[in-house]
């Protein structure tokens, strides 16, 4: 009996024995990045629990394979920064919707000759994301401004539509985006400067505006939300929001010095137009002075050569005693970084 249970023992001692060199001879990834969702993916990094290869050997292989649905976005080289790292690194970032799998090369051995444990790692791109929404929004806006989204990738346009908002003060109800026509978006993108970037990839920029005027002085928040997606389908899952605050409406003061606040203005002193926006150069000079004698040209304060826009002008010079006099103005409107709809005209 004594010896069938020290035969029992020696075999269960020569199995573990057996299972832990079994395990010494397998080498294993122990971490494998990036897995699982990741807006930007531009590398992927291998680590494992052994040396895998004699550093420095320009021959040593390839111990995983990274495969792509997007063959074409997925091409790139892979290299081993150190006996136990290798790295494969993408050509450019992965677009959206991208899923990739990262499996172990069969037959792969390190210098001891351990083989590659077989393995697989998953991971994906999601939808698409916003990379740049213009004006920005450390900007004031106007009442109907014009935005532009700059997304990681393709954006299906009926995606966009039901899931960007626009969020108002004092408005409870989410206010819908409208898609800029082509006549509206045209000049647009040309005052941004991007017709080139849009004439090559259409579906990754979105250019809008909100379906409502917005109140003068409010705040207003851009809501980029989950469930814009990729023509296949790939779905954004993170929210995004944008404040801003929009601009106090657009107003021409008029002022002089007088004697009291009942008396006419001074005619030796400059009569003065302000405007609460910065106003182009070019349309400010077209503000004339009209009385009895005919019209008098402004002098543009504080602008110098070369100036896009000023703020102030002022007539100086040629002012009769004792008239009625008015402004003459053409439609003017502030200047901003997207094309501008809103206008408001001076007289006086």
């Amino acid at each position: 009996m004594h010896r069938v249970v020290r035969a029992i023992r020696r075999g269960m001692v020569a199995a573990a024995c057996a299972c832990v060199a079994f395990g010494a001879q397998a080498l294993q990834a122990i971490s494998v990045t990036p897995q699982g969702e990741v807006a930007q993916v531009r590398q992927v990094v291998a680590k494992f629990d052994e040396p895998a290869v004699l550093f420095g050997d320009p021959k040593a292989a390839a111990p995983l394979r990274v495969s792509c649905d997007d063959a074409q976005a997925s091409k790139g080289t892979g290299r081993w920064t150190s006996e136990r790292e290798w790295v494969f690194d993408l050509e450019a970032d992965l677009p959206p919707g991208v899923r990739c799998t990262v499996q172990a090369v069969p037959g792969f051995r390190s210098p001891k000759g351990q083989e590659l444990r077989a393995s697989s790692f998953r991971f994906n791109t999601g939808g698409p994301f916003v990379r740049q929404i213009l004006p920005g929004t450390w900007e004031r806006i106007e009442e109907e401004q014009f935005f532009v989204l700059a997304l990681s990738g393709d954006a299906a346009v009926a995606t966009l539509q039901a899931n960007v908002w626009c969020k108002v003060e004092g408005i409870g109800e989410q206010v819908p985006i409208r898609l800029l026509t082509p006549a509206e978006r045209t000049p647009v993108l040309k005052a941004l400067r991007l017709e080139q970037a849009v004439a090559k990839k259409p579906l990754a920029y979105a250019a809008f505006t909100c379906n409502r005027r917005l109140p003068a002085d409010g705040r207003v928040e851009i809501v980029y939300g989950k469930g814009v997606a990729t023509p296949s389908g790939v779905p954004n899952s993170v929210e995004k929001r944008f404040s801003y605050r929009v601009r106090a409406a657009f107003a021409v003061e008029f002022s002089c010095e007088r004697e009291n606040a009942q008396a006419p203005c001074l005619p030796i002193r400059p009569l003065r137009l302000q405007f609460n926006s910065p106003v182009a150069r070019k349309v400010a000079e077209q503000v004339r002075l009209v009385g009895p004698k005919g019209a008098i040209k402004p002098a543009l304060e504080g602008a110098q050569d070369g100036d896009a826009t000023v703020q102030a002008l002022s007539f100086k010079g040629g002012v009769p005693h004792e008239a009625d006099l008015s402004s003459n103005c053409p439609r003017v409107s502030p200047m901003r970084p997207v094309v501008p709809r809103a206008m408001a005209t001076c007289s006086r």
